[in-house]
């Protein structure tokens, strides 16, 4: 692309108007209701809840985050749009749908349709917005079931996300907990339809036990997301993160929490989103990470692994 964009719910940026990321985030979702494309979300409850955790992370320093709620399970994107109007936090929105937690997220139709049926959709909404909105998705998110091997819809799902990809340029963040096999499963299929690892973004990849496994995607070129962090297991990250600069991968490393900035059930807003920059970063500083490898982390790799590009096998 002549001029490399970012898609955020306001529109395209600059891959360098992105700033600090968090690469994986929910703001607003329905996860453990039954699937619907309609939430009801009650808009004053949202800003109540949801937009002042928006608005601390904004004063924490970061400017971006990608919201990996689907279609399905909770997607509100004009919602989201006005929570990044009045926040002034870059929001990202997804396409896709999300095969894990059993599939109950996945539409009827899926089963029926082709992978290129399914891409075709997808594209459409990065083509024409979605549902009339004018907003455009930033990435594609779906989701597998864990333990492998890859179930018949959810391979189905991660071979229209390769599609449309090579449509759309939009990467893929795909939902893979625990075992590494499911991981190179995907791979294969993106191999098979042409797309190149760093298309790809291993998300949940800190819960895998075969640490070698993810070296080497990272080498392969794909993303490496350690996005369980919270205020309890810092340890854990700190020590992955040093694994990493010591292998020589700190340029495909994200790092994000899973965490939601609203609940319907909250009363009261909450402080979430913060361990990253709160207290996982200034230990890795006080550990000896450099400011540039700080800013590598958190702000050229999502730039880079978020534009909107091609990466096509080869």
């Amino acid at each position: 692309m002549d001029n490399p964009i970012i898609m955020t719910v306001r529109g395209a940026i600059k891959p360098e108007e992105l700033g600090a990321t968090l690469p994986h985030e929910h703001v607003l979702h329905t996860f453990g209701e039954p699937a619907t494309t309609a939430p009801d979300y009650d808009p004053e409850h949202v800003m109540q809840i949801a937009l002042p955790a928006l608005e601390g992370i904004k004063a924490l320093g970061v400017d971006a985050l990608v919201e990996c709620t689907t279609e399905y399970f909770g997607r509100d994107v004009e919602k989201l749009r006005t929570l990044s109007e009045k926040s002034s936090v870059h929001i990202l929105t997804n396409t896709g749908y999300y095969g894990a937690a059993e599939d109950r997220y996945v539409p009827e139709f899926a089963y029926e349709e082709t992978a290129a049926q399914l891409a075709a959709r997808w594209v459409q909404e990065w083509e024409q917005g979605i549902k009339g909105t004018g907003i455009k998705p930033g990435f594609i998110k779906i989701g597998v079931d864990n333990p492998g091997p890859l179930s018949e819809i959810d391979a189905k799902l991660v071979r229209a996300a390769a599609k449309t990809h090579l449509q759309t340029g939009l990467a893929m963040a795909i939902h893979t907990p625990q075992d590494a096999t499911l991981a190179w499963a995907e791979l294969d299929i993106l191999a098979e339809e042409g797309v190149h690892p760093s298309a790809w973004i291993w998300v949940h990849a800190d819960t895998v036990e075969d640490f070698d496994a993810v070296v080497a995607a990272a080498r392969a070129g794909a993303w490496i997301e350690f996005d369980k962090i919270n205020a309890d297991n810092v340890a854990q990250p700190l020590a992955l993160c040093w694994e990493m600069k010591a292998k020589g991968l700190l340029g495909r490393l994200l790092l994000s929490h899973d965490e939601s900035s609203y609940a319907k059930e909250r009363t009261a807003p909450e402080e979430v989103h913060v361990t990253v920059f709160r207290e996982l970063l200034p230990k890795l500083k006080a550990a000896g990470f450099m400011q540039a490898e700080i800013e590598q982390i958190t702000m050229v790799n999502p730039r880079a692994a978020f534009t909107v590009r091609v990466r096509a096998a080869g």
